[in-house]
């Protein structure tokens, strides 16, 4: 990140996700290690864009905590933007756990395409390289 304060925090030790580390199993160019090849190729442009952000970094509630994909900071104001990718739509009992997530962010003013970017895709239909960049794009440079 250009800013220096960006630099920081991307940096700066924070609490990530403690469950499953061992589907951690896919490695990006940033050295993080992912749950998914999208989150990977999420990571790497996110990584090559120089935009700061954090993987799987708790954001806490006073009734939960949760980790989301990803928690962004825009590379000019420094504003606080969460992407979560759902990789699995086609799957029932997936597809109605990411609909609860995303109904629990909205009760907590997080919205979809204001500072909640969701991505989907189903085997059908893997999420590109092309697709993120274009997200990306619009939302950080």
């Amino acid at each position: 990140p250009v800013n220096t304060e960006l630099a920081e925090w991307m940096q700066h030790p924070y609490d990530r996700n403690p469950y499953f580390s061992e589907g951690l199993v896919h490695k990006s160019i940033s050295g993080n290690c992912l749950r998914s090849k999208s989150e990977a190729i999420i990571d790497m442009l996110l990584y090559q864009n120089k935009i700061p952000y954090r993987y799987e970094c708790i954001l806490q509630f006073a009734e939960q905590a949760i980790y989301p994909d990803f928690t962004i900071r825009h590379p000019i104001s420094g504003k606080f933007f969460y992407w979560e990718h759902f990789g699995q739509m086609d799957n029932p009992e997936y597809y109605t756990k990411a609909c609860s997530k995303i109904q629990f962010y909205i009760s907590h003013g997080y919205i979809p395409s204001i500072n909640l970017i969701t991505t989907y895709e189903t085997k059908n239909f893997p999420l590109t390289s092309e697709t993120v960049q274009h997200i990306i794009e619009h939302y950080f440079l």
